[in-house]
């Protein structure tokens, strides 16, 4: 009897801790099959969470994100969790800093064209590249194509980071598409191109072009509807709208 006992006993000692290994296995599986987010993701999550601009976003050994994101009452330094995307901290940084980071930048040596590429050459096939100059925040803009999908990125002109990723509409006309509807409507041929999203009105398009008779015309392609809102001529104080064809 007390050997059917002893054996009772061992086995339902093994049988315990089988099911604490198992469930502990269970427990830590996931961890250890997480992946971190990318620095898209950590970024995307950030501005869901916090309506402002990403400045710069830097991950640490500690599987940790460091964000430093412009919102309306300052600059912040937020740490972010490379796994989950929890927020851990948030800061605001001091004047004193946001200062030292501006006074960076003017001595900073801006990247050109072909530098802002090579950084980005991992996010698609690049479409289009422009420099925006602005008095406080000057920037590079960059439509990429990625698995058939557009991705206007917003560059650091100093740095080459991301500042900013928007997926463009399915809708919005190809850049072939609004040079040819501005040379079907002047009779002349396509020079130069620019793109513009402003928030206040739809995405359009600035066609230069160039006419047999060595004039300019500078036409505005409405990037959804082909539209032709308006046409500058070389010289010209004010648009015409729609007043040459």
């Amino acid at each position: 009897m007390m050997k059917i006992g002893k054996v009772l006993i061992t086995a339902g000692s093994t049988l315990v801790f089988g099911l604490l290994s198992f469930v502990g296995f269970q427990w830590w599986a996931p961890s250890l099959s997480a992946e971190s987010l990318t620095e898209e993701e950590v970024n995307q999550t950030a501005k869901d969470k916090y309506p402002g601009t990403i400045i710069k976003t830097t991950k640490t050994e500690g599987e940790e994100y460091q964000i430093e994101m412009q919102l309306e009452t300052g600059v912040y330094l937020i740490s972010m969790d490379a796994t989950s995307g929890e927020v851990r901290s948030i800061k605001k940084e001091t004047i004193g800093h946001a200062a030292e980071e501006t006074a960076e930048k003017t001595t900073q040596k801006q990247l050109t064209q072909n530098e802002i590429k090579a950084r980005i050459s991992s996010q698609g096939d690049l479409e289009q590249i422009d420099f925006v100059q602005e008095k406080d925040n000057s920037h590079y803009k960059a439509v990429v194509n990625k698995n058939n999908e557009k991705i206007t990125l917003i560059l650091d002109p100093y740095t080459g980071a991301i500042i900013d990723s928007t997926m463009v509409a399915d809708s919005i006309i190809t850049e072939k598409e609004a040079i040819a509807i501005a040379e079907k409507h002047v009779k002349g041929t396509g020079d130069d191109t620019e793109f513009y999203q402003p928030s206040d009105q739809t995405p359009y398009y600035l066609v230069e072009v160039e006419l047999e008779d060595d004039r300019d015309a500078v036409v505005q392609v409405d990037g959804y509807t082909k539209e032709v809102k308006t046409i500058t001529w070389e010289d010209d104080e004010v648009d015409d709208k729609d007043g040459h064809e």
